[in-house]
């Protein structure tokens, strides 16, 4: 009988300072946090490209970097530090500039190219980073309580890493779970949207909104030409110049009786069936849509709530709610809570205008584990808080934190020195 050998005992070890896992939004900043610090970083991403959910999922909005604001002309950065410069970056690379929506909310729009050359960019300046693409998590080594191998694969080749400590960005606590960390499941929380762009579309709707569009898909829904789904459909804000239009249709949410990799398998499947009769629909009996044509769809469905850890401290509702501040505050998030749960339209719950509250260090750390950081949407929160905490500026900044913080431990200098240099940086 063959003998199948452990993919951890196939190939040598690769040392690094730190070792990021994930090249979404949280993982940039973490990998750049960590090499402008001086560590040797390793950043694994399983795409071909940088930008995550950002970029895969073509969301078409970065949420979280500016204050609400319903008075004001100007959008007020919610903070300084990397998040800010990365978007400054972006305007100047993409041309666009912050956008007020409802409320006084204020995002800034984006081109997914543009997002992932920025990345690109801000990544390949630091010379203390090695970016490894098409590379995915298989397995962790444990000793005491520190995470001391990481095996991957590589494009299908495996390869192992040696860290002095690791930052968690792949959106599912997966580096942290392998290692016995406790986590929950997210999933059944919030619902999951597809992005597709449609061209020659009439320029004046993105103006209008969707009212009449709603109308026309729930008389379809209603006289059974459409399933009731087509009425979760929205607009991308900001993305509907020149008769360029991206729409965002969402799903409802997981099963918490299905395993979620089924769960996003029948997802994919499904949201994508969905598209053909829904295009044909709105060509055919909206006269915005009389020329249309269907430009692209995200090659992957955006997820906004999945596995994510209970860590030494958690963020919870009532923080956010009351914009509570903290010593150990090493992120500010600014965005309301927004569930996308089975209504077609997002459950908002907002709190003090030109206001933030911070998110402690210890909600990056998992309780078990000594050396071992996450950032993004699978930091420690509660179900409401993380509805506001998940979105991409905020990713932003709990990445950079994350990886500064582990350039720090690598060294072996003191958290609390971590902590006073990165509220300096976001002040």
């Amino acid at each position: 009988m063959a003998v199948t050998t452990p993919l951890s005992t196939r190939c040598p070890e690769i040392s690094c300072d730190v070792l990021v896992i994930g090249g979404g939004a949280a993982g940039i900043a973490a990998a750049t946090a960590a090499g402008r610090a001086g560590a040797k970083v390793i950043l694994l991403e399983r795409y071909g490209f940088l930008g995550g959910l950002a970029t895969a999922a073509q969301v078409g909005t970065i949420c979280g970097l500016y204050l609400r604001d319903t008075t004001g002309t100007a959008a007020t950065p919610v903070g300084g530090g990397f998040p800010n410069e990365f978007a400054t970056r972006l305007q100047t690379v993409g041309g666009a500039k912050p956008l007020r929506v409802d409320q006084g909310l204020w995002v800034l729009p984006y081109s997914p190219p543009a997002f992932a050359r920025v990345a690109d960019a801000v990544v390949g300046e630091s010379q203390n980073v090695n970016l490894i693409l098409h590379a995915t998590v298989a397995e962790v080594r444990m000793e005491n309580s520190r995470m001391n191998l990481v095996c991957a694969l590589a494009w299908n080749e495996p390869l192992n890493f040696s860290p002095q400590a690791v930052v968690d960005c792949t959106g599912e606590a997966t580096a942290a779970a392998l290692a016995g960390a406790d986590s929950e499941n997210g999933a059944t929380d919030q619902a999951p949207a597809l992005v597709f762009v449609l061209e020659n579309v009439d320029p004046s709707l993105a103006e209008r909104g969707l009212l009449e569009v709603r109308r026309a898909l729930r008389r379809a829904v209603q006289d059974g030409s459409l399933p009731a789904i087509c009425e979760r459909l929205a607009l991308v804000p900001g993305i509907g110049t020149n008769g360029r239009l991206a729409l965002k249709l969402s799903l409802f949410p997981a099963d918490s009786g299905r395993q979620l990799w089924q769960q996003v398998t029948d997802w994919e499947r499904e949201s994508r069936a969905l598209l053909e009769p829904l295009y044909l629909f709105l060509v055919e009996n909206v006269a915005a849509f009389r020329n249309a044509r269907l430009d692209s769809v995200a090659p992957q469905l955006g997820v906004r709530s999945g596995r994510r850890i209970l860590g030494r401290a958690r963020l919870t509702d009532d923080e956010v709610l009351h914009v509570q501040k903290s010593s150990q505050g090493i992120a500010r998030g600014c965005w309301p809570m927004e569930r996308w749960g089975k209504s077609p339209r997002p459950e908002m719950n907002y709190f003090a205008e030109r206001d933030f509250y911070e998110i402690p260090l210890d909600c990056l750390r998992p309780a078990e584990l000594e050396n071992v950081f996450v950032a993004g949407r699978c930091l420690s929160a509660e179900t409401g808080a993380m509805t506001s905490a998940r979105v991409i500026g905020t990713a932003l900044a709990t990445g950079w934190a994350a990886g500064t913080a582990a350039a720090f431990q690598a060294a072996g200098r003191p958290l609390d020195e971590a902590v006073t240099l990165i509220r300096k940086q976001m002040s």
